[in-house]
């Protein structure tokens, strides 16, 4: 199988992992909402930009490395060269994560009193800390798994690890939640944890016959494969730390805000978990979509940009622009449209509703993102991207500290949306370099708009006759307004699905 195609099929084993990935956590965050509550959600909100945060500095930028220069040490036959930089890399993140593991465990009553002031967060940081370095370890052997374009296992990995964190959960649920909240979100934290080491179990499994493999002579010495996975890993974990630690002071500002806006600790904290906890998942979840699209654009881009072919850049990015526009208007019509439906057939509430049909209007600047991001990594813009997310977040942390007092969570929601449209505009603008034609139409973006509300106000209409009854109802309802629309804009001439498949 040439290159291209090994290439191609991996991105396509990824995406699908990605997608059963998403049902599953999908699945997972209906039944938490449901055990733990609103409150119980954002409580649990706190504690994820932790893990994210250690992900970053411990795993994320290591990983990355690993699999590149997997890939081209295996390209010049140097399995030596890929033993010493595994190894490396491995061992720098096994420390780095232990470290963590320790300020997380020994700090947590601080941690939770002080930064994030919620005590109820201390058990489950604690619980959290002992999965650091099976987290890290397992990040580098699934970088290992990509360079050599073996997807196949990093993909089962992930889907085993979303598994486990179901199983542990409903296990535990019914002896954890009569202890109170913070035993339930302790409960969330225990399958996360065990969802990461049975992960690493897992990889390691499957990489203990290609470490037999791997030749234990090589002229790359220690210090040379130390040096190296330093020097290529040292600015992706600092972006990524930088920007993961401006995500975490978001989300540990937000409740304070809104207690200052009137709200007591507990309905702060619930409407907090409503919304970053259910409500915007929720709105994220055609992303799945996307990730297969950004996954192919880049190489592609990469590939016409590097012959500074910039017509063949411009159609691609034409086509791309337009495959979004058409799911994120068709996503902004749906949650505008149907926002109590959805709220009630995926979580049995209605104070979820009025979150989404705001968050709806900012769907398909927030999709076009993740393809501003992939055309921006395929014309090497990783330092622009890098700018953008600094941008994003000084805006929206903006509009938390001096709007949300005042405004509630609507200044969140607004500065969200104005962040996402600056972004977006300022990439554009880079993007104009190196395209002679980039952007959609304004008419065909008109008849998508068109297109989307006939379908959804006519299915409005429909839904006081036939209610959809559930999680199958709200599928056949969607489904049916999905088919709909691509055959309007197939007969309005705004789009080829055939163009759009390919």
């Amino acid at each position: 199988m040439s290159r291209g195609k090994t290439i191609i099929k991996g991105a396509a084993v990824l995406t699908l992992a990605n997608l059963i990935s998403r049902v599953m956590g999908f699945v997972y965050r209906i039944f938490m909402s449901k055990a733990i509550g609103a409150h119980g959600m954002g409580i649990l909100q706190l504690i994820m930009p932790v893990y994210m945060l250690v992900f970053a500095l411990c795993s994320s930028g290591l990983a990355t490395t690993v699999s590149a220069c997997t890939a081209a040490e295996t390209a010049k036959g140097n399995s030596g060269g890929v033993r010493r930089i595994l190894h490396a890399a491995l061992y720098i993140s096994v420390i780095l994560s232990t470290a963590a593991c320790a300020v997380v465990f020994f700090g947590a009553d601080i941690i939770g009193a002080k930064l994030l002031h919620e005590p109820n967060t201390v058990t489950a940081l604690k619980i959290l800390s002992f999965c650091f370095p099976f987290m890290s370890a397992g990040a580098c052997l699934r970088g290992y798994f990509c360079g050599i374009q073996k997807m196949g296992i990093p993909a089962a990995a992930q889907v085993v690890e979303q598994c486990v964190r179901l199983g542990v959960v409903y296990f535990l649920c019914s002896a954890m939640l009569s202890r109170g909240v913070g035993y339930a979100c302790a409960m969330a934290v225990m399958g996360m944890t065990s969802g990461e080491i049975v992960s690493f179990l897992f990889t390691y499994i499957f990489y203990f016959p290609q470490k037999k493999k791997l030749s234990k002579y090589t002229e790359t010495t220690r210090r040379q494969a130390f040096l190296t996975v330093l020097s290529a890993s040292l600015p992706l974990t600092l972006n990524r730390g930088i920007a993961s630690g401006l995500s975490a002071f978001e989300n540990t500002l937000i409740p304070q805000r809104l207690m200052l806006h009137g709200m007591t600790n507990e309905q702060a904290l619930s409407l907090f978990g409503g919304l970053c906890g259910m409500a915007v998942p929720l709105i994220m979840f055609p992303c799945s979509l996307l990730t297969a699209l950004a996954t192919a654009l880049m190489p592609a881009i990469s590939e016409y940009a590097s012959k500074n072919d910039f017509k063949a850049v411009g159609m691609l990015l034409e086509r791309a622009l337009l495959f979004t526009a058409v799911i994120g208007i068709f996503g902004c019509a749906v949650f505008i449209a149907f926002p109590e439906e959805i709220s009630l057939a995926v979580y049995g509430r209605r104070d979820i509703a009025d979150m989404l049909r705001l968050l709806g209007f900012i769907c398909p600047f927030l999709y076009t993102q993740v393809i501003m991001s992939a055309a921006l990594n395929g014309t090497n813009c990783q330092l622009y991207i890098f700018k953008m997310g600094i941008l994003s977040s000084c805006i929206t942390i903006f509009s938390i500290w001096f709007l949300m007092p005042r405004f509630g969570i609507h200044a969140y929601i607004a500065g969200w949306a104005a962040s996402a449209v600056i972004t977006n505009r300022l990439c554009a603008l880079r993007l104009e370099r190196v395209s002679d034609k980039f952007g959609i139409p304004p008419t065909k973006l008109s008849k998508c708009v068109i297109c989307a509300a006939f379908v959804c106000v006519a299915g409005k209409y429909i839904c006081r006759y036939f209610e959809p009854n559930g999680l199958l109802g709200l599928c056949i309802l969607t489904g049916s307004c999905a088919a709909v629309y691509l055959c309007l804009l197939k007969l309005t001439d705004t789009a080829d699905l055939r163009e759009l498949g390919r």
